[in-house]
């Protein structure tokens, strides 16, 4: 299931997201509600299946928020998940999470500052979408 963004935020959203995409080498970007609905999907690997990808965040995002809340280290703001061929970042969003992902393990760092940098600005746009 998708989210259906109206047209004046769309429009910001995918500025915002170009801009991104200029500033990284990501494989994969995507925005997903907290309940795993998919706002907005882009992998340079066609294998990935966004269905599977958002659900896995929505889990991932819930699970993260629950560990930070239980150690006193809320607000959650990223959860970076890494393996030997690659690496994730969810950004905390509000109601939804910024998704980067990429192969090239040394761009971590350049990801996360550009998605911590663009998070506040796409929470702005992403707040007044609705959820239903």
């Amino acid at each position: 299931m998708s989210i259906k963004v109206p047209p004046d935020k769309a429009k910001e959203l995918v500025a915002v997201l170009q801009q991104i995409t200029t500033e990284t080498q990501l494989g994969a970007l995507a925005v997903v509600s907290e309940a795993g609905e998919r706002v907005a999907f882009f992998a340079q690997n066609k294998s990935i299946d966004p269905v599977e990808l958002s659900a896995v965040a929505a889990a991932l995002a819930s699970t993260g928020k629950l560990a930070v809340d239980r150690l006193a280290f809320s607000p959650l703001q990223d959860i970076i998940l890494r393996g030997v061929n690659g690496f994730m970042v969810l950004r905390d969003l509000g109601r939804f999470y910024l998704i980067g992902g990429s192969t090239d393990q040394k761009s971590m760092p350049l990801i996360v500052k550009s998605l911590s940098k663009h998070g506040p600005t796409l929470a702005q746009i992403m707040a007044s979408v609705p959820t239903h």
